[in-house]
């Protein structure tokens, strides 16, 4: 049987003119298809894999179903895959509505797939030869189960319905994101306080006014350094309402059809249907951890909010019974009361943590820990912008994988940060894997939160790329929701500790100032300030997600936004619309949202690991090998009781929240 490789597969689509090459690529390469090519091809891509189905049902492909399955795995991938990443980051908008529009096809696709009685048999009654064919056999069951196999044919139909209609849903709601657009009008003097670069950027409109946009390397800035607290409400409100009311329809039929699909299969809820598949196995695992969490940070959440109050009345001359913090204070009151008490400016930050500097450092730091080493290419992208590194095995110096950066921003694109899985290995079949980190940095520096954001995508994207996978739909980050971000999270830490930051300096060269001991114990101590405002607003994002797929207990999302956050010290704020920007829910992360602070529980245990070596290649390769290289086929809490020789505990994310880590 041919292998659909995705080099075999870049061949197939240059003979239809999808992409202009003479020869197969040294190494794999994503497509960058036009409009007219997505549009062309969708529909043949998509008969093509519908033909491979109907010939493993038949037993016409591979005797082994399990061999079958990943071949079918990775033609789906081969197509759909680039597509998701290009319809987030094509500098086209008829591209990416393109991409969109095609990728929402390969929905009932997989419902197809796992609706399938004949396939079903194959796979109930195949025999596997190990414990890695044992787990994706019962992951291959599941899937026939949560697509509806066991269900009256009405119910398997209905459920294909809904399946597609959530993706047609998901593919607007986070189109809406991307393309709000929406501007803030300032003057010169309510700016008083933005770093000048930020301002330099700016636009002007016909009034001579400037332009504010949303994207983070202006938000943020403006955020946590303008004193006009007029200018920082109405940007604050403006991102807060990012998608507009219209998402807020689409967020309430996604809700309702995720409570339809529960009730198909005979569950109370959502949450009861989804979580059964997650480490939490079911809403009350959920419940009763965000219950010790909210414990845990209420009274530091006042704590917080009180500091800062005082603060404020100090800077502002104005009387403390009077004063009042509002949401859109908090960044801007923790970052003048950090570098008062802490000397701590996250914008001189910027001269430590140059941007390409924070790249290099990135790279040689993951060399360091994992016994890899990467080598930038040039080849066709989407943008001029975008980098590629090809990842290679420093012992054996085997190719492993290449990973695709696209760091800045760009009108269009996807606004926050994130991996995505677009090619994934299959050491069955010699396939090696390409995720692609999006981000949108600052280009003229970083301060210590973006470095950590862009250690936590590369944590995902070496996952991905580091994952041994035998079967493609287990590798990298296919792993149960609520501990894919483990790994990510726990590579945040190498942006805080004094030895790795030793090493920035030495990786950046004579041109970077060094952080001292004393200030880097002082980013410590700012960073532990706040922990209490921080995690509780984690705990409203996960009591939100709960509320809508669980709780049901109010009429629309927003009025379970208005309870939850109201719930809290800072309140609501009329008028704001939050979840019509809260992508996570329709992304994947409907019922797993609370999976962020799971997985740090996980990610701060493993961190202890290291001890007080932070570049200890002995750990660093154990990591690899007991926790990025397996992915999906063995279940998360024994990868994590492999590498640190006991079961997980939660004593250093409870010690994190207390500030006494």
């Amino acid at each position: 049987m041919k292998r659909h490789t995705l080099a075999a597969l870049s061949l197939a689509l240059a003979s239809a003119g999808v992409i202009a090459q003479t020869a197969a690529p040294a190494r794999p390469q994503l497509p960058v298809p036009t409009a007219a090519q997505i549009t062309e091809r969708c529909d043949k891509d998509l008969a093509a894999a519908r033909a491979m189905l109907a010939r493993i049902e038949a037993g016409g492909v591979n005797r082994n179903v399990f061999r079958a399955m990943n071949e079918l795995s990775m033609l789906i991938e081969d197509v759909s895959g680039p597509l998701y990443i290009i319809g987030n980051v094509s500098t086209d908008k008829a591209t990416r509505d393109a991409a969109d529009n095609c990728t929402v096809k390969y929905a009932p696709l997989e419902t197809q797939i796992y609706q399938s009685e004949r396939l079903f048999k194959r796979v109930k009654a195949a025999k596997p030869a190990d414990a890695v064919e044992r787990v994706y056999k019962q992951d291959l069951l599941d899937a026939f189960e949560d697509s509806g196999i066991a269900l009256p044919l009405a119910k398997r139909k209905r459920v294909q319905a809904i399946t597609e209609q959530m993706a047609n849903i998901a593919k607007d709601f986070e189109r809406n994101i991307r393309e709000d657009g929406t501007k803030v009008p300032a003057t010169a003097e309510e700016l008083t306080g933005t770093p000048q670069p930020v301002i330099d950027k700016l636009k002007k409109d016909e009034q001579g006014r400037l332009i504010v946009t949303l994207d983070y390397p202006t938000y943020i800035p403006i955020m946590e350094n303008a004193r006009s607290e007029s200018l920082r409400e109405r940007v604050w409100r403006a991102k807060q309402s990012e998608g507009g009311a219209q998402n807020l329809k689409l967020l309430d039929q996604i809700t309702e059809l995720r409570q339809e699909l529960a009730g198909l299969y005979g569950y109370p809820d959502f949450a009861a249907l989804t979580l059964k598949r997650k480490m939490a196995g079911n809403p009350k695992a959920v419940t009763d951890f965000l219950a010790s969490v909210r414990k845990a940070t209420l009274e530091r959440e006042k704590q917080d909010i009180d500091e800062l109050r005082a603060f404020k009345a100090k800077t502002f001359g104005t009387p403390l019974e009077a004063t009042r913090v509002n949401r859109w204070d908090v960044s801007f009151l923790q970052t003048a009361l950090k570098k008062e008490r802490y000397s701590v400016d996250n914008e001189a930050l910027r001269k430590y943590f140059p941007t390409e500097a924070s790249v290099r450092f990135m790279l040689r730091l993951s060399e360091t820990l994992y016994g890899i080493r990467f080598e930038e290419t040039k080849v066709p992208t989407w943008h001029q912008d975008v980098r590629v590194v090809n990842v290679f095995d420093t012992k054996s110096n085997a190719f492993i994988a290449s990973i695709y950066l696209d760091l800045f921003p760009r009108e269009g694109k996807y606004n926050h940060a994130a991996v995505w899985p677009v090619r994934n290995v299959s050491k069955l079949t010699g396939r090696t894997p390409i995720p692609v980190l999006v981000t949108n940095l600052n280009r003229e520096g970083l301060d210590q939160n973006e470095l950590e954001t862009l250690l936590h995508e590369f944590g995902h994207a070496l996952h991905g790329a580091l994952s041994v996978a035998r079967f493609n739909a287990q590798a990298g980050t296919s792993v149960k929701r609520d501990f894919v971000e483990a790994p990510s999270q726990m590579f945040e830490e190498w942006a805080r500790r004094e030895e790795p930051l030793k090493f920035f300096a030495q990786v950046c060269g004579p041109t970077c100032p060094v952080l001292s001991k004393e200030q880097i114990a002082q980013l410590d101590a700012a960073r532990k300030f706040g922990a209490g405002l921080r995690y509780a607003t984690q705990w409203v994002y996960a009591s939100f997600d709960m509320a809508l797929t669980h709780d049901r207990k109010d009429k629309t999302s927003l009025d379970a936004w208005k309870r939850i956050q109201g719930s809290t010290p800072l309140g609501y704020v009329e008028g704001t619309m939050f979840p019509a920007g809260f992508g996570h829910l329709v992304g994947g992360y409907a019922a797993g949202y609370y999976g962020y602070m799971w997985s740090e529980v996980l990610a701060l245990d493993m961190l202890s690991a290291f001890g007080g070596s932070m570049l200890n290649q002995k750990v660093g390769g154990a990591y690899r090998q007991l926790i990025l290289a397996p992915g999906g086929q063995r279940p998360p809490h024994e990868l994590v009781e492999a590498f640190l020789g006991r079961k997980p505990n939660s004593d250093a994310f409870f010690a994190e929240i207390s500030g006494k880590r």
